[in-house]
Order: structure tokens, then sequence, then C-alpha cells
């Protein structure tokens, strides 16, 4: 059973509610009550405000003020504490009035004996935490609410990004086998027309020795080209020292195949020396290294790129940065730079690798790398 209410306040503005009340509180059996008057609309709205009592009693109607206006600032202000509203004729009409506006209950006051009384305050006080613990709950829900919008947006923005990777990683992929025909149709297949027809000259003739040799040596240079140009295609699809040497001599490699085509100088501290990581992370560590200096050379318009490689406790470090023109305020570049980012973060999350990316326009730009071992 619900305690009943150590002290009160009475809002009316009649003292001689405020003396019957006091009698009656007197007649409820082990009741220790300190009940308090306020006789003007001000005053009732200082001492809500101030949020002292247990309960409040509340006239319907104080002066030219209505006590539900008094209920609807309490509550307004967060005051939860149960209040119940007197009046001098009980129907319906005042008992909806009453409850839209935030009482507990109501008592009419020609009707009220102590043990009414009794009943009323313990019931709005079982009330009032009751509808208390229901707003807690409300907000907790409406809390959760927004966390739950808040992810969804997340994941929705997420997974927009890793569709957009998806299209572009396509669309790359598509680029670079038809980079890889045309080199294969246009490059190597001339060359391969030119020995043949060579080879052909050859069976149709009977060239002097002199001429023999030439012929030869032209086919020779023609099949070292081939073959040269066969190791580079091959090279790029998968560097075979990568499998054969690691990671650090694939990286040093294939800084040293883009210094000819570029006008980059390339700072190489490599510290891994000849330790040996796990397949999936090597390749990942080489991929992203190797995108890290394509989007050096097609966006940054920079003079030097370092690479930093090297072991940090339980992790690998593998940093790329430049001195160039930092990520530019053009939507697309950094709509290019964000997906590349996303891409990157999606090739690391397979060996639960992490990547960042730092860059200051006008300083250069940095990408940190970090994957446990």
């Amino acid at each position: 059973m619900n305690p009943i209410p150590s002290r009160i306040l009475l809002i009316d503005d009649a003292e001689i509610e405020h003396l019957t009340m006091q009698r009656m509180l007197h007649k409820i059996p082990a009741a220790r009550v300190s009940l308090d008057w306020v006789s003007s609309f001000s005053e009732a709205i200082a001492a809500l405000d101030r949020d002292e009592y247990d309960l409040y009693l509340v006239d319907f109607r104080l002066g030219h003020h209505s006590g539900l206006d008094l209920i609807r600032h309490a509550r307004s202000r967060g005051n939860s504490k149960p209040i119940i509203v007197l009046t001098g004729h009980g129907n319906p009409m005042v008992d909806a009035a009453a409850t839209d506006a935030g009482a507990n209950d109501y008592l009419v006051k020609g009707e009220i004996d102590a043990v009414l009384l009794e009943r009323s305050m313990r019931y709005a006080t079982r009330h009032a935490k009751t509808l208390a613990k229901l707003d807690q709950r409300l907000a907790e829900c409406q809390m959760t609410a927004n966390k739950l919008a808040v992810e969804s947006g997340r994941r929705a923005a997420a997974e927009a990004d890793v569709l957009k990777v998806l299209r572009q990683t396509m669309s790359d992929q598509e680029a670079e086998r038809q980079r890889i025909a045309r080199e294969l149709h246009d490059d190597l297949g001339q060359l391969v027309t030119l020995m043949q027809f060579g080879l052909d000259a050859l069976g149709r003739d009977a060239p002097s020795g002199a001429e023999l040799a030439a012929k030869t040596a032209s086919l020779k240079q023609i099949a070292t080209d081939i073959g040269t140009r066969l190791h580079r295609i091959a090279w790029e699809v998968r560097p075979t020292a990568l499998d054969t040497l690691g990671l650090e001599d694939a990286i040093a490699q294939l800084a040293a195949s883009w210094e000819p085509h570029c006008s980059l100088r390339f700072d190489l501290h490599l510290g891994i020396g000849e330790r040996r990581l796990s397949a999936e992370v090597e390749v990942a560590l080489y991929r992203i290294v190797q995108e890290g200096i394509t989007n050096v050379v097609r966006h940054a318009d920079a003079s030097r790129v370092g690479i930093i490689l090297e072991f940090r406790g339980s992790e690998v470090i593998c940093i790329v940065e430049d001195d160039g023109c930092g990520i530019s305020a053009t939507p697309e570049q950094q709509s290019s730079r964000r997906l590349g980012l996303v891409g990157m973060r999606e090739r690391l999350a397979s060996v639960n690798g992490t990547v960042e990316l730092e860059s200051e326009v006008g300083k250069g730009t940095a990408l940190f790398v970090r994957v446990p071992i």
C-alpha cells in the first residue's frame, strides 16, 4: 500500500477550505502530514516551480483563474507529483477536463470526508507513479527509436557507398580488361604479325649469310619485345615478386616501375625485412599501396611520394603520403577519393585492418593503414 504523502500543498482562495482540510487530515489514522496553503495564482505558480511537495490539492476555480491552468503549467515544467482537483460540482465533464489537464484524481468539496480523502491521496500517488514510469519508458523508447533511426541512416549510407564501390569496381575491371585486350591486340598482335611476316620471308627466299643474320637478329628483337610486354602485363595483373620475394620487394619494384612514367620521386622506408606476412595481408597491403600511388598520380599534382612499411607492436603499419594539392574542393574528386577509401576499407575488412585519410589543401595527403598480426 502506498504511504500517505507527508508534505501537501493546498491551492485554494478560501481560508475555510484550508481549515476544513486540516481537520480531515488529522482524522486519518497514523498520518503524519504537513499541510501548507497558498491562495493566489502567482503564489501557486512559484510553489509548483519549486516542486517541494509530495502532493498538491488544487481548486478547480481560483478567483479569475482556472486551477487546470496551474496543472498544465506544472506538467509542462516536468512536475510529476500527484495532483488532486477540488471542485464544487462533480460530473463527467469535470473528470475529463481534469484528466486532460494532467490531474490524477478529483474530489467534490461537499462530499469529502477523511476516508474518501485518504483513498484519493493513495490513488493519486499510485496513479502519478504509474504515469511517471510510463513517461520514462516512453522517453526510453523514443531514445531507442532515435538511435535506431540514426543507425538505419548510417547503414543505408554505408550500403549506398558499398553499392557505388561495387559498381565502380565492376567499371574499373571492365576498363582494365579493355586496356589489356587493346594491348594484346594492337601492340603484341602487331609484333606477332611482324614476326610471322619475317618467318614467311625466310621460308620463301634463301637469303645470304649476312641477310640471314640481320633478319634473325630482327626476329629475336621482336621476340624480346613480346616477352618484355607480356611480363609487364602479367606484373600488373599479379606481381610475381609478391609471391617469391615478399611484400617489401614487391612495393620497391612497384615504385621503380612508376618512376619512368611520371615525375614523382619515391622515398621508401621499408622496415619489415625478410619477415613474411600471410598471403591475404600481403595482397591487401600491396593493392592499397598500388591504389594510393595511382590516386597520387591522377589527382595530387605531387612531386614526392613517401611509403613507410614497418611493424609497430602487434600491428603492421603502412603509410602512403604525398606533398601534393590535398583533397580538392571539386565534388567529383571528393567523391572519387571517398569511394576509393570505402573500397580500401572493404578490402582491409577481410584482414581486420583499418585505413584513415588525412589531408590539407595545398599541403598533401596521407593514407594510414593498420593491420593486426
